[in-house]
């Protein structure tokens, strides 16, 4: 077998060729053309190759989790606490926390088992039984519980109100949301996290994971989102968590374009017409 190293740099080097000649490649560069409308075409399509090289990387390295997580050698990550707060630091009491896809998106969940919290995390099963059988053999390594996407809201407020924080990736399409700015443009947005902070009083903390050379990375874990001013209706409250929470994911996508797992239409199909990210 190849070392963690070698994996990843082969996996990047594979979907780094592959990616640009699939039929997924025009959505990769629809949506780094919202995110980054500033960037000429040669830079979009860098960043393009970058988001395939980082899901090559990202699929040779499930063999590997348990090593690069320091469970079998040296840990191969990072992480950063910009939040500060005492309670949090102590891991006294749950959180929500979120995320975007990128980097290695498993690093994030082991960071926060590391940090002391249990947790149980939102897990999108894939259509294909088998691949999702192999996923969730390699992902078995993490000290956390899973929660099925589908119909999650129950499991998460019970967990929550267990003393347990729960964690979701929050930069995808859901049917079932409200169209809130991302990066400039209104998207379909999952309202879970602000709606189970308004509910419990849970805070929501964002967690970025970055890519850096030699399958190393870095977990950030950053402040608490602000919470709605006082006097504001439910629904009013639940907006505002969701719009602070999209300012700080897309601020993040926009950091790390290249490293953004986008191969699905983001921003509904008019908004993305009219903006003109589909031109050849």
């Amino acid at each position: 077998m190849l070392s963690p190293s070698k994996a990843s740099a082969f996996g990047a080097s594979l979907f780094g060729w592959l990616g640009p000649r699939s039929a997924k490649h025009r959505h990769v560069i629809a949506n780094l053309r919202m995110v980054r409308p500033d960037l000429d075409a040669a830079t979009i399509q860098a960043h393009a190759r970058g988001v395939w090289r980082n899901i090559g990387s990202m699929i040779a390295e499930y063999p590997h989790l348990e090593n690069l997580m320091g469970k079998g050698g040296e840990v191969r990550y990072e992480i950063i606490y910009k939040n500060q707060n005492p309670d949090f630091l102590s891991a006294s009491k749950p959180y929500i926390f979120v995320a975007a896809h990128l980097g290695n998106i498993y690093f994030s969940a082991d960071a926060i088992c590391k940090s002391g919290f249990p947790v149980d995390l939102v897990y999108s099963p894939l259509t294909n039984h088998l691949v999702d059988r192999c996923i969730l053999e390699y992902i078995s390594v993490l000290d956390c519980g899973f929660i099925t996407k589908q119909n999650a809201l129950r499991p998460m407020l019970k967990a929550l109100k267990q003393g347990r924080s729960v964690g979701i990736h929050v930069d995808v399409r859901v049917d079932e949301g409200e169209l809130i700015p991302l990066c400039g443009e209104d998207a379909m947005t999952t309202m879970a996290p602000a709606f189970l902070s308004v509910k419990t009083g849970v805070d929501i903390i964002p967690v970025h994971t970055e890519r850096l050379p030699d399958a190393r990375f870095r977990v950030t874990m950053f402040p608490a989102l602000e919470p709605a001013p006082e006097g504001c209706s439910t629904d009013e409250a639940i907006n505002l968590l969701t719009a602070q929470m999209n300012r700080v994911i897309g601020g993040l996508i926009q950091e790390h374009p290249d490293q953004w797992m986008c191969t699905k239409r983001r921003w509904p199909k008019q908004a993305m017409r009219e903006c003109g990210v589909y031109r050849n």
